[in-house]
């Protein structure tokens, strides 16, 4: 854990875990190492920058604070503030510096486009899953002596060239210096809490761990934690999935009972405070987890560990880690309703991710059933082949912005940016078919700009933070001696997310019906009501809103936009190359920008107002599905989800009258398997009420416990931005309606 506190009774984060404090004599502080890491990485010299970065990697794990303490089963680190790592100033330095020597042009275009809201672009380096089984049969000792064999195989062979020669050096330093810290709790564990049970327990388990690879669930758990920590606190690369738990590791779980080495109930316990962990570090956006899947004679992964693994995380008050469900018809219909009874009770941190989507989408862009059928899931509900793939998110596309430059010519009004696609000015648009066409010019440039830049931005990923820690547990980064996270992985994925589908239809769907077809006025008029925020046109902008053809509603003749704008979008996107030697994929997933870029858009013709979030995910703008769950499902499954191998997700807000009892109980799985046999992958609930919201907006302090679903994640509702919760209660008042 990042620092110690687990009340085994209580099972909450108490005050220790809310304000950590380190013993002064464990290490240097996290600030100080923040603050003085590009001065150690001057120090160097002109040593090779993937030597430079190992060398920094390896400073931070002689110097970090740590400690251990006999609450808890993992050692705690000082750097658990994932936005203060210590290595960040170097690799923001070294941004700095490839910017201005590889992206003199396209970075002040992307920093240009993002101001405008036209697009949101940043390098990313969050969406890789290393080899768990690797790790789980190697351990760190064996991940070293593997990699030196790669590297002596090479130079005997005369293949051992500079880049070669600095990858292998970059390896060895950083997997040594984790030996090493590992050595070191060690020794401060013996020094501090010498003869008691629980932290001998845990020196034995780490010292097994610094020599060979773990060997029972305890040393199975622990290195999973420390992996994570080691890569995603310190070497910057974040680790987008814990993996197939329940699968991987169920044998040693089954061993350890069957030959008497732990009790059921102490199992449990290492599980709830392996779980705890990230319930204390409790990122934003929430560490994942999946469960399930099916093996390959056909039959379903769930297992005693799989139902053990709901249980304990039920117990336990916390929003992360966030799990995800590979569903089949294989999955057993109890597990199913377990997990949606969790949810129904509060415990909303699950989604279900079907395992039919995913492998007609997989296979649609080339992948076969075997890998579809052992994908990893990751981030949010990112899918991608095991141990051979790795992924970013290049880009986020604002689908509701070429409304709005429709209407000011391809200006953006509030920062002047201008867009030259060829698109007619508006007052020589005279049909809606010719406004539409204007939309898909303005689209067309922002979809194929987007991916130009891109594939320039993501060529010197490595250069910037090569993926040390990651690349070590994958085969073929060793067998290329290329960074895996670069063009080392089999697979190099880059997703382009598409964001605002919802509003960008019920916009067209308004500008449609009030200038076209009941002629209430002119476009030129709907242009100054727009540049006026609505002022003045208030009982107009309630028509908008309030008006039948809105995406989510079940009709054909709004939902045809949907699908036909994602899938024109989707040409643009799938298969194309990207800067990584691999390929591009369109995703529906929208992230926290259905906020951010509504934040840059200006008021639009479905009655929203400027600066106002826009639709997440495929889900429909915020409280415009009024027609029922039933009717939502057939909207978003009339989008072909092999348009979008990226992600396909929904959201479902649901009242918990409706979901009270057995019936309620069936009545979600069947909404689950509705949406799974019409081709829908991801899908996940809220099951919340206006008035309780309500409460805890006024009484936060009664509320504390209270989750909501957000995009991918779940957050407290407490920590929510005002303007995000009434967005909840609005939609709650919808659904109660």
């Amino acid at each position: 854990m990042p620092y110690a506190g687990f009340d085994q009774d209580k099972h909450y984060l108490t005050e220790k875990f809310r304000h950590p404090v380190f013993p002064a004599d464990s290490g240097v502080d996290n600030e100080t190492l923040f603050n003085s890491i590009c001065a150690f990485a001057e120090s160097l010299g002109d040593l090779p920058y993937p030597v430079i970065k190992a060398r920094c990697f390896e400073h931070v794990c002689r110097e970090i604070q740590i400690d251990t303490d006999p609450h808890d089963r993992f050692p705690a680190f000082g750097c658990w503030n994932r936005n203060r790592r210590t290595l960040g100033p170097l690799l923001w330095k070294r941004m700095a510096e490839v910017n201005a020597r590889h992206h003199q042009v396209s970075q002040p275009v992307v920093d240009a486009r993002n101001r405008a809201g036209l697009q949101m672009m940043w390098k990313d380096f969050d969406h890789s899953v290393p080899d768990w089984e690797a790790v789980l049969t190697l351990g760190f000792p064996g991940l070293r002596d593997r990699a030196r064999r790669y590297r002596a195989e090479r130079e005997a062979a005369g293949r051992l060239d500079d880049d070669a020669r600095n990858y292998f050096d970059g390896l060895d330093i950083t997997v040594c210096a984790v030996i090493d810290c590992i050595g070191r709790i060690i020794d401060y564990a013996a020094s501090h809490y010498a003869g008691n049970p629980r932290i001998e327990a845990e020196i034995a388990c780490l010292d097994q761990l610094r020599r060979g690879a773990p060997r029972n669930t305890y040393e199975v758990l622990q290195i999973m934690y420390l992996h994570f920590i080691f890569c995603e606190h310190i070497d910057h690369m974040q680790v987008r999935s814990l993996g197939n738990f329940d699968a991987m590791v169920h044998p040693y779980w089954k061993r350890d009972i069957d030959e008497g080495r732990y009790t059921e109930e102490q199992l449990r316990e290492y599980l709830a405070c392996f779980l705890m962990q990230w319930g204390s570090i409790n990122n934003y956006w929430g560490q994942p987890v999946y469960l399930g899947g099916t093996k390959a004679d056909g039959s379903t992964e769930i297992n005693e560990l799989s139902w053990t693994f709901l249980d304990v995380y039920g117990k336990l008050d916390i929003t992360t880690p966030k799990i995800q469900i590979k569903t089949a018809r294989n999955t057993p219909k109890p597990f199913i309703d377990k997990a949606l009874d969790m949810i129904r009770r509060g415990r909303s941190s699950i989604v279900f991710v079907s395992e039919e989507g995913i492998r007609d989408a997989m296979m649609g862009m080339g992948w076969t059933a075997e890998e579809a059928r052992t994908c990893d899931i990751s981030g949010c509900y990112e899918f991608s082949p095991r141990a051979a793939s790795n992924g970013t998110c290049t880009a986020h596309v604002n689908l509701l912005k070429p409304v709005e430059l429709v209407f000011n010519n391809g200006s953006d009004p509030a920062t002047g940016y201008a867009v030259e696609c060829g698109a007619p000015k508006l007052e020589d648009i005279r049909t809606f078919d010719a406004f539409y066409a204007a939309y898909l010019k303005y689209l067309k440039n922002l979809v194929d700009v987007c991916r130009d830049l891109s594939v320039d931005q993501e060529k010197y990923l490595q250069e910037i933070n090569p993926g040390q820690l990651f690349s070590i547990t994958v085969k073929h980064s060793l067998e290329t001696a290329t960074d895996a996270f670069s063009r080392g992985s089999v697979y190099n994925i880059a997703d382009i997310l598409l964001v605002g589908i919802g509003t960008a239809v019920d916009a067209l769907m308004a500008v449609k019906k009030f200038v076209f077809e009941t002629h209430e006025l002119t476009l030129e008029q709907f242009r100054a009501v727009l540049a006026a925020n609505w002022q003045g046109s208030e009982k107009l902008r309630l028509r908008a809103l309030r008006s039948r053809e809105k995406y989510g509603n079940g009709l054909p003749g709004v939902d045809f936009y949907a699908r036909a704008i994602l899938h024109f979008c989707a040409s643009r996107i799938n298969l194309r190359p990207n800067g990584r030697g691999g390929c591009f994929f369109a995703s529906g997933h929208s992230a926290k920008q259905y906020f951010d870029l509504g934040l840059r858009t200006g008021a639009t013709p479905d009655g929203r107002r400027a600066g106002e979030e826009m639709s997440k995910n495929l889900s429909p703008t915020m409280g415009m599905d009024t027609n029922g769950v039933t009717a939502l499902i057939r909207s978003v499954t009339s989008i072909n989800s092999q348009d979008l191998p990226g992600d396909f997700p929904l959201d479902v807000m649901m009242h918990p009258a409706t979901v009270q009892g057995e019936e309620g109980l069936a009545a979600m799985h069947s909404l689950i398997r509705t949406y799974m046999d019409r081709g829908g992958i991801a899908i996940h609930f809220n099951v919340v009420d206006a008035s309780t919201l309500e409460e805890a907006q006024k009484h936060p302090e009664n509320y504390e416990s209270l989750q909501i679903r957000v995009c991918g994640w779940n957050v407290r509702f407490n920590d929510m931005a005002k303007v995000e919760q009434d967005a909840y209660i609005e939609r709650a008042r919808n659904i109660a309606e």
